[in-house]
């Protein structure tokens, strides 16, 4: 039985305890009302038992939200990073409208979770969870959050688009499959790619219905198209002829037009009419390619921060204002360098190549931070890095005409320190630029090194890790240098080739290519190798199941005659 001196303190603390309660009803309203958050609970799903708590606690809950802070970056600097997480979704219940959380929480994901694991297919998870947690329930508790356009614009250009970490060419593998089963390919003859086919999305209906879709009076097949709608990707990458047999042939890009709005606008909350002006105010955007959402995501951060708000459209008015975003030229930079996806005969990614047609709008965004002035004295030796470094990847690709186009951008910029472009010289213009790379103070290591990485990569790309052209010319490109410098060829530079092609990453250089460049070996090449390649070979076979003998025949013999066991063990 309670005493009445416990009762009264109980009581009152009780009453308090519903004042607070009932204070932060009206706050939370008035933040919807003015917009600067969406309700909550259709915000971030929170559950009603959540919700209940959250209103129960009142003004206890900032102190409640202090306390789960501190301790999350506690477990974090702890290395418990699971119970750091954990712990970091309960603020996100608890204060949705808190963008340091939710991006704390992505760099978790992205950065460090990711990193405890070595196989690729288990970090992209851990990098699409971290994206999709930030544009989706992050962005839609706070849609004008520049903190959080600004992560996710970084998750684009920096995991994905870099080669920082180990997997990332796995990563933009795996984006642009993504890509490709929700736009599809665009045709070789396209100079906007995409743009058709986002401006017919930005028009579809939105829901199945005689009403919005007059020739659809059959109920069965208004059952399959909501069916569909309700889980849009699968049917898009399966083929809507395939998943909806019953649709007509005419109304197929119709439904399928409605099915990636139903995509675009509610798991990925993307806009297709932003994509479809960033497409028209920056040349080719390829939506396969990571530069491309860096871009979106920055750009639509920039318009969200002006006026008009949710509602603000890109226009004449405010693409300077786009233009001058840091994060939207580092995307233009990855689109000039990496903007054009080359995809092998069952549409897998083979590597990127350069995009010129995107190099007028990133020199705009240049010339935009001097007001019209002209590219920054700063910014214009890493401008005429990624033009050297384009033109080069498009000579290795076979792209000639493309390489004497950007060539004659850089001979322009570059104040006439290169001759004019040429087919017939170009050759030996590439060779100028790649020498270009080595500064004054780079000796011997440095061109060998130089050497090493030219052969590595025509190895790789010979054995099914690129083109055959990149190959040929990769190789073509090294003899000139190495006559250049030492006036014939040098066996260890050869031997360092093959290494470094043999260690190349997983992503890069899978298991079958590097089967391939081990046929390619001769014998005494194959006696060569150090016994720490050796070991990469064989613990990377028996991975995959195979026996290292058989995948690399040889692969235990030495010089003299000894022999090492090769068995399939770890």
């Amino acid at each position: 039985m309670i005493h009445r001196s416990e009762a009264i303190p109980l009581l009152l603390f009780l009453l308090l305890l519903a004042a607070a309660a009932a204070i932060t009803v009206p706050l939370d309203r008035g933040l919807e009302e003015d917009g600067i958050s969406l309700p909550i609970s259709r915000a971030t799903g929170v559950p009603a038992d959540v919700l209940l708590m959250q209103q129960a606690l009142g003004a206890f809950r900032g102190w409640a939200i202090d306390a789960l802070w501190l301790r999350a970056l506690e477990r974090r600097e702890q290395g418990r990073l699971h119970e750091s997480m954990e712990l970091a979704t309960w603020i996100t219940k608890l204060q949705p409208y808190f963008p340091r959380v939710w991006n704390f929480q992505s760099w978790l994901l992205a950065f460090e979770l990711a990193l405890d694991s070595r196989d690729p297919q288990q970090r992209w998870s851990w990098v699409l969870e971290s994206i999709d947690l930030l544009r989706g329930p992050g962005l839609r508790a706070n849609p004008f959050s520049h903190e959080i356009h600004g992560q996710l614009s970084y998750l684009f250009w920096f995991k994905i688009g870099e080669f920082q970490d180990e997997s990332a060419g796995y990563y933009q593998r795996r984006l642009c499959q993504r890509w490709r089963g929700i736009l599809g390919d665009p045709s070789a003859s396209e100079s906007q790619p995409y743009r058709e086919v986002l401006q017919r999305i930005s028009n579809a209906a939105t829901e199945a219905s005689s009403s919005t879709l007059p020739w659809l009076q059959d109920g069965r097949l208004v059952d399959a198209i909501d069916r569909a709608l309700d889980d849009p990707e699968p049917v898009l990458r399966e083929g809507v002829e395939i998943a909806i047999p019953r649709l007509p042939a005419e109304h197929r890009q119709e439904v399928e037009d409605m099915l990636r709005r139903r995509l675009l606008e509610g798991e990925l909350n993307m806009s297709p009419e932003l994509m479809e002006r960033l497409s028209r105010y920056l040349g080719p955007v390829d939506w396969r390619t990571p530069g491309a959402h860096a871009i979106y995501w920055a750009a639509q951060g920039v318009l969200r921060s002006r006026p008009g708000g949710l509602s603000e459209s890109l226009d004449d008015s405010n693409i300077e204002a786009v233009l001058v975003s840091t994060n939207v030229r580092i995307g233009l930079q990855k689109l000039v360098r990496y903007g054009r996806p080359l995809l092998d005969e069952q549409g897998s990614l083979i590597t990127s190549l350069p995009q010129p047609g995107i190099l007028p709008s990133y020199e705009r965004s240049l010339i935009c931070l001097t007001q019209g002035q002209g590219i920054p004295d700063e910014l214009l030796p890493r401008m005429l890095e990624i033009l050297a470094e384009s033109v080069v990847t498009a000579w290795l690709q076979g792209e000639d005409p493309m390489a004497i186009q950007l060539l004659g951008r850089y001979r322009e910029l570059a104040g006439g320190t290169i001759s004019q472009p040429a087919a017939a010289a170009l050759e030996s213009q590439i060779e100028t630029l790649v020498l270009g790379t080595l500064t004054e103070e780079d000796g011997e290591r440095e061109r060998r090194g130089l050497l090493v990485g030219i052969r590595g990569k025509s190895l790789v790309a010979g054995g099914g890790g690129g083109t055959s052209q990149e190959a040929f010319r990769g190789e073509q490109l090294a003899n000139r240098l190495e006559k250049r410098w030492y006036g014939e060829h040098l066996p260890d530079v050869r031997r360092d080739s093959i290494i470094s092609a043999l260690r190349t990453p997983e992503f890069s250089a899978p298991l079958s290519v590097k089967r391939r460049i081990w046929e390619t070996l001769g014998a005494d090449e194959k006696l060569d190798l150090d016994e720490t390649t050796r070991s990469l070979l064989m613990i990377e076979a028996n991975r995959f199941g195979q026996n290292p003998q058989a995948a690399f025949p040889g692969i235990g013999e030495q010089r003299g005659g000894a022999g090492s066991s090769a068995g399939n063990e770890d």
